[in-house]
């Protein structure tokens, strides 16, 4: 079970260094189909730092609880060790890594990061001259230690817009996409080594993404047909997922009702 829980942990962390408890996708649409898209990645690795703790506990041989003490500690060293770089900084290889993967029809308008206590969230602006074009959006990917960027290394953060589909008819729009889930990355990437969780384990788990968010949003002048939104706001279409939400997608076998979906009349 530890050897279990280890190889958790090293997933979950390779998730995190450039992971996320809240992923944002927004789009504003014109009448011919242009528009602007915004990604929103934040990262949080506070509830990290308490299962790093728990771990280590753990494997000293004590299962009992974190104490407030001891988890201030482990917030402590984690400030003390964290390696960081200035805003500016952050925001140029932001902006490099945007830059690099986009398609003909795409450019990027703006970039901002914000540094926080435990984590970052980043804000990435684009135009695009036709919906279709956002799918083809490609952050670059991080190098192996020992070679170049892995191209199978696919997550939310390589492809913001994976999954975007768009059908007209002479009086239609359709727009469709499958929200991506960062938490399926870790559990692949455990799954291959330990195929079973112990109960323990599975609790780390939900308790990473515990906070976890996800939300498209679309503001389009087009009249709805049909949607499946959470919820509406003016022209804005809303769909909002958490962790429980996912792990209900990944055990039905028809998504079609949890996905983004919106048909509008032209």
């Amino acid at each position: 079970m530890t050897r279990t829980r280890s190889i958790f942990v090293a997933g979950i962390l390779a998730l995190f260094a450039s992971g996320c408890f809240e992923v944002e996708q927004s789009i504003e649409l014109k009448r011919d189909l242009s528009g602007t898209a915004n990604f929103k990645l934040g990262v949080d690795m506070e509830p990290m730092i308490a299962i790093m703790a728990k771990v280590q506990k753990e494997m000293g041989g004590d299962k009992s609880p974190l104490t407030k003490a001891e988890l201030d500690a482990a917030r402590a060293d984690f400030k003390k060790n964290e390696k960081r770089t200035s805003t500016s900084s952050t925001t140029e290889e932001a902006r490099k890594e945007a830059e690099g993967g986009l398609p003909p029809g795409v450019k990027l308008l703006d970039v901002a990061v914000q540094e926080k206590e435990f984590g970052v969230t980043t804000n990435m602006k684009f135009a695009f001259d036709k919906l279709s074009s956002l799918v083809g959006v490609k952050l670059a990917s991080k190098k192996k230690e020992d070679g170049p960027p892995d191209p199978a290394s696919k997550s939310v953060i390589d492809t913001p817009f994976q999954g975007l589909e768009i059908s007209e008819t002479a009086t239609t729009i359709t727009i469709h996409t499958k929200p991506q889930n960062p938490a399926e990355k870790v559990k692949a990437e455990t799954s291959e080594q330990a195929p079973k969780l112990d109960p323990e384990t599975e609790k780390m788990m939900n308790d990473a993404f515990k906070n976890l968010r996800v939300a498209w949003k679309i503001t389009a002048p087009f009249q709805v047909i049909s949607s499946n939104a959470t919820r509406k706001e003016g022209n804005t279409l809303i769909w909002e997922y958490d962790f429980q939400q996912f792990q209900k997608m990944a055990a039905a076998k028809k998504t079609d009702d949890l996905e983004v979906r919106v048909t509008y009349k032209k």
